[in-house]
């Protein structure tokens, strides 16, 4: 008897949403053994459709990502488009009842609607890929420390300053540091919500969101970024055994305190481990104490990693199943 059929539309295949094809069509077969349901890409939609429809055999490629978010046969609504503009489908797709899956932090973190969905647990929100990509620190607030009281939250959240200024550390210029980092994949042509410090803040926007279970949005964060002459700040700091970062950071009082700004971290510190593309997120907690969390923040395949998980997460709930993790 055939597998019941959990139908996803895409939004994006560029390098997280081919990404994110690509390892859905290889673990297919591992996931349906799971979960006992087949996910099927049905529907993707791209701004050049012609460009893609050979990488996306037996999809219905479109360049109307509305009609994505609004087509009530699809199930899951996958966004990996990085659009500004994407807060709109991705509230379409949840009003009409669909599960939606982010990578867009931006889109999130600057929409109040979709904020206070996060802060009141709507579980067909998720947004693991949206922060710190394969590192789970989501997940690990909505529900492994869902009984905690979280006292503050520090991390290394940005790939493209991290990349730079390991770079510079080593000997690099800030330009050359840059492009090694676009090069890699990092950092888009045009960096400057990553050096602006303005990604980290979406990001930490996010966690405050989740943590304090209260809308915390972009406009709330203060944020600094890094230019070219942070240079010979990163020497200095590198001779005397320190390491200079893009530190976001946050902590509640009667208000939630966020900011984003260059730190000079001790060789000690946990987040001075952060280096090339790894994020480092430490909360702080009532109970359990100091927490860490560390891995791969950027990149296609490990945001990627993140979607995949959040789409059997909701494949799992939609299905009424539960079930062992997928084997690797």
């Amino acid at each position: 008897m055939p597998a019941p059929v959990i139908r996803l539309g895409l939004i994006g295949h560029g390098t997280v949403g081919s990404a994110f094809a690509t390892a859905l069509r290889q673990r297919a077969d591992a996931i349906e053994r799971s979960l006992g349901v087949r996910l099927h890409l049905a529907r993707v939609a791209v701004r050049q459709p012609a460009k893609h429809r050979t990488r996306l055999h037996g999809v219905v490629v479109t360049d109307d990502a509305l009609q994505i978010a609004d087509e009530p046969s699809l199930d899951i609504i996958v966004e990996a488009s990085g659009a500004l503009g994407a807060s709109h489908w991705l509230q379409r797709g949840l009003d009409r009842g669909a599960t939606v899956v982010t990578a867009n932090k931006f889109a999130v973190a600057a929409e109040p609607a979709l904020l206070t969905a996060l802060a009141d647990g709507e579980p067909r929100l998720q947004i693991e890929a949206a922060v710190a990509a394969a590192v789970p620190i989501v997940r690990a607030l909505r529900e492994s420390l869902a009984g905690e009281e979280i006292l503050s939250i520090r991390g290394v959240l940005n790939g493209t300053t991290t990349c730079v200024l390991s770079h510079v550390e080593r000997g690099a210029t800030f330009a050359d540091g840059l492009a090694l980092a676009q090069q890699h994949g990092y950092a888009e042509e045009n960096a400057d919500l990553d050096l602006s410090g303005a990604d980290a803040a979406a990001k930490l926007a996010l966690l405050c969101t989740l943590a304090w279970r209260r809308p915390v949005s972009l406009r709330d964060v203060r944020s600094g970024g890094i230019t070219s002459a942070i240079e010979s700040h990163v020497r200095e700091a590198a001779r005397i055994g320190q390491r200079v970062r893009l530190v976001a950071s946050a902590h509640i009082d009667q208000t939630v305190h966020a900011a984003v700004r260059p730190t000079a971290l001790e060789a000690s510190d946990p987040l001075a481990t952060a280096s090339d593309a790894l994020n480092v997120v430490e909360l702080r907690t009532a109970l359990a104490g100091p927490l860490v969390w560390s891995g791969g923040g950027a990149g296609g395949t490990r945001t990627a990693s993140a979607l995949l998980g959040d789409v059997i997460a909701a494949a799992r709930a939609l299905a009424g199943t539960r079930t062992t993790r997928v084997a690797a």
